[in-house]
């Protein structure tokens, strides 16, 4: 008697307690699943960790794509109405919503505040100045120069000269413009974050809020409040119809993300358990078989989900899709114990015993079958993508689990009743198929390879068009509102080359400096050399140690209470109101400060109020964490292969420096090749361990070799299939194809497994009708996934369905009539 007959047997011996197990396991698993359980939507997460390109993209999102910042992009394709006025009062009404900190809906220098803030900004700037240009600087506060400088504008001011008017506003102290020098040669103050589209079809609108938490519940709370603002704002609009208002950023990615993942939980488990239940009825006319079967799936699903949650800080997008698929691919396991314990009790076999001898013909076969498919998940574990590493590691084992929980556990659910099925369509379509090939199976292998020849034939030859989709950002959802808005501005806004983002990180202050010093030379040089287009980066800001201790010698040894007197006195001498120079006097007395021996190091988000708009040009450059800075190369072209990425590499490299280099299409030029790569090596892998599997089930070259033939050619009519559907392939469902060999193989082994055991036709029935039954239940499994929002969840799962469905035919009309035609035992 073989292991899976006394499994089986033990358990129909003990129901209650192999129930009671079964529910303590349960118990166990809902409440590891209720209190640790955490999903993760972020898309980044499912991309290889081993690039740095990589690495750095997710520094760049979680540093400076500034998580609690909205973006909202108001749009008027029409023109129907004031959209530059719809943006002021858009801006101005949310300032008013208790969850915004600030907003930015113009230049920062357009802002009532503007002038003043800069002035702010420009106190840490002026004490970072070289030695001598803060030197004579400082001669500019004497009370000669600020008297004739007062009395020249003042003059030009009443010859009508607009320009003196603004310069008088923007620097009264003549001491602002020096100080923010370096700044240009950095980048344009003006131009630092652009809010207009040049058709004047769309503003951009920037909020940040008050959010607490980054969690996915928090992320859709504060979407709530922000679409209910959105809505009232656009009500109150009175100057025609009201612009389309959409938004996008980290937390509404979140929301969306996370909300998209409970829905694709449900609804794909949903889908896959209702076609599975279909497809059972259809070929048994039994509930209580399909009951048993999803009672131990259920177990299944929870035990790895449990292991998930346990092995695992989160769970992923693409491993939500773990009990679609486990329902699809584990149902097959129960349909073929039903299908041979149907046979046994056919026979005259009571219930215990016709379970033990279905488990004893089949159980084998099952557990190869669930190691050949679990193997194929596994192989996900060198992936390098976490996303399909998790996905393939809890489908493995839960795969395992299955198989062996069903041989176990199965029969106790099933009840002992047996009724044969009267007019069996499927069974006697089945037997007619058996009989013409076990007659002839000649002319059935030759239809069968015509088919699957032509096939790969289209799927080679240039004719049609493979469509491949090398952008991750494809990978959202068709209908998110947050990547229309981002696709949006990025259409009515791009500079037509991508830039490449360059992030630096010190380890003190004067390692920032100098690294940022020393990046700005050397790219300030490759512009000029014509290796790349523009650069805008934060070497400005990177302050000297160094400099601002050596600048403060000089400035302890100036008195600004004069300096302050004869600036009010210039003021009323000359007829200006000294409240609108207020900013002039707080730069006085910062400086008057500074000159006291105040030594508090510089934080620049500290220099501002906490809703100035210069906060979100700081936000653009700098990272919370005042050691990391990103800085913005435009290159010539778009980066798109490895070869630009070395090139661009060289233009921009300087001695001990460390740069990182992101951005999306610099990221795609790291991924492409990856991800061809790992296509050949995941199926070269898969192969060979299907290989040694089948040999050692075999011990035999033939089958092994009829296999092999069938995998390579369901390969190519996969391919064909992708080309008449137009199904596309991107960077993760490609992973897919491994997968499909590991479970498509299972087909075959079963087959061959069935006709050595002999009984004619009526023996091979008994398996060929659960393998094609289980098959379909697969191809409903991972169809369900076709159902996600996610799309790379729907793509894996619509490859996976129609590359199954081509090893189906493949072992029907390839594999059995070839092994019949050749008579192997």
């Amino acid at each position: 008697m073989s292991l899976e007959s006394r499994l089986t047997r033990a358990a129909l011996r003990r129901p209650t307690l192999t129930i009671a197990f079964i529910l303590a396991l349960v118990g166990l698993c809902v409440g590891i699943i209720a209190t640790r359980a955490k999903l993760d939507s972020d898309v980044l997460n499912l991309l290889p960790q081993r690039f740095d390109s990589v690495r750095a993209l997710k520094v760049f999102d979680r540093e400076f794509s500034q998580a609690r910042e909205i973006t909202f992009a108001v749009v008027d394709e029409q023109k129907e109405t004031d959209i530059d006025a719809f943006a002021e009062y858009f801006g101005d009404e949310l300032r008013k919503e208790p969850w915004v900190i600030r907003v930015m809906d113009r230049s920062p220098m357009e802002m009532p505040e503007g002038i003043s803030e800069v002035q702010r900004l420009a106190v840490p700037l002026l004490m970072n100045l070289p030695p001598e240009a803060f030197a004579q600087t400082l001669t500019l506060l004497e009370p000669e120069q600020i008297a004739q400088r007062f009395a020249r504008k003042k003059a030009e001011i009443e010859a009508g000269s607009p320009k003196a008017e603004m310069e008088l506003t923007f620097d009264p102290l003549g001491i602002v413009v020096p100080a923010l020098k370096p700044l240009a040669g950095s980048f344009e103050m003006d131009n630092s974050r652009p809010l207009g589209s040049t058709d004047g079809t769309l503003r951009v609108v920037v909020a940040v809020t008050n959010q607490q938490s980054l969690d996915a519940e928090a992320c859709q709370q504060m979407m709530a409040k922000v679409d209910e603002a959105v809505a009232r704002i656009r009500a109150g609009w009175e100057d025609g119809p009201a612009p389309e208002v959409i938004a996008t950023g980290r937390t509404a990615y979140v929301a969306e993300m996370s909300a998209g993942m409970k829905h694709d939980v449900i609804i794909t488990v949903i889908g896959s358990i209702v076609l599975v239940s279909g497809v059972f009825y259809f070929g048994y006319r039994r509930l209580r078989p399909l009951l048993a079967i999803f009672v131990v799936i259920l177990v299944c699903c929870l035990v790895a989900v449990a292991t998930g949650v346990v092995a695992f800080e989160s769970l992923n997008m693409i491993t939500i899709g773990l009990c679609a698929i486990l329902v699809g691919i584990a149902v097959d396991f129960g349909m073929l114990l039903f299908g041979a314990y149907q046979a046994a009790r056919n026979r005259g076999l009571d219930h215990t015993e016709a379970a033990a001898d279905a488990s004893g013909r089949i159980g084998r076969g099952i557990l190869f079958g669930a190691s050949t498919c679990g193997a194929a998940f596994l192989s996900l574990l060198l992936s390098e993508s976490p996303g399909f590493m998790q996905l393939g590691a809890l489908i493995g084992i839960g795969l395992l689990v299955s198989a062996l929980f069903m041989i176990v556990f199965f029969f106790v659910f099933t009840g002992t009743a047996h009724r044969p099925m009267e007019n069996d369509v499927l069974l006697n379509v089945t037997r007619r198929y058996l009989d013409r090939t076990l007659a002839s199976p000649r002319p059935v292998f030759f239809a069968g390879a015509a088919v699957l020849l032509l096939l790969n034939i289209y799927a080679f030859l240039p004719i049609g068009r493979l469509h491949i989709e090398a952008n991750p950002q494809s990978l959202e959802p068709a209908d998110s509102r947050a990547g229309l808005a981002l696709r949006t501005i990025k259409s009515k806004m791009a500079a037509g080359v991508e830039p490449v983002l360059a992030i630096l990180q010190g380890r003190d202050a004067t390692d920032v400096h100098r690294q940022w010093a020393a990046a700005q030379k050397q790219w300030v040089a490759a512009k000029e050399k014509g290796e790349i287009k523009g650069l805008a980066s934060p070497a400005a800001f990177a302050l000297d140690p160094a400099r601002l201790e050596a600048n403060l010698v000089p400035l302890q040894t100036v008195d600004f209470g004069p300096i302050r007197e004869n600036f009010r006195l210039a003021l009323e001498k000359e007829g200006f109101d000294g409240e609108a120079f207020a900013g002039a006097f707080h730069l006085i007395d910062a400086l008057a400060t500074l000159g006291k021996g105040d030594r508090t190091p510089v934080e620049w988000r500290k220099t501002l109020p906490q809703g100035s708009s210069w906060l979100f040009v700081l936000d653009r450059f700098l990272a919370p964490n005042p050691l990391v800075g990103v800085a913005y190369i435009t290159p010539n072209q778009t980066i798109g292969s490895p070869a630009e990425q070395v090139a661009l590499q060289q233009a921009l490299a300087a001695p001990g420096l460390e740069t990182h280099l992101t951005g999306w299409s610099y990221v795609m030029a790291d991924l492409i090749p990856w991800s061809k790569a790992k296509l050949t090596q995941l199926s070269l892998l898969m192969l060979t361990l299907i290989t040694v599997i089948l040999f050692f089930i075999y011990r035999s070259a033939a089958p092994l070799l009829i296999l092999l033939v069938s995998l390579a050619l369901s390969v190519g009519a996969l391919i064909a299939g992708l080309k008449l559907t137009g199904l596309s392939l991107n960077l993760f469902n490609v992973l897919g194809f491994p997968l499909i060999l590991g479970i498509g193989v299972d087909y075959g082994i079963y087959t061959i497994l069935a006709v050595r055991q002999g009984g004619g036709t009526e023996g091979l029935a008994a398996i060929i009708k659960p393998i094609f039954l289980s098959a379909l239940t697969a191809i409903a499994g991972f169809g369900a996934l076709g159902l996600a929002h996610n799309p790379a969840l729907a793509t894996l799962g619509l490859l996976c369905a129609l590359g199954i469905a081509c090893c189906l035919f493949a072992t029907l009309f390839f594999i059995l009539p070839a092994y019949l035609w050749r008579g192997y035992r």
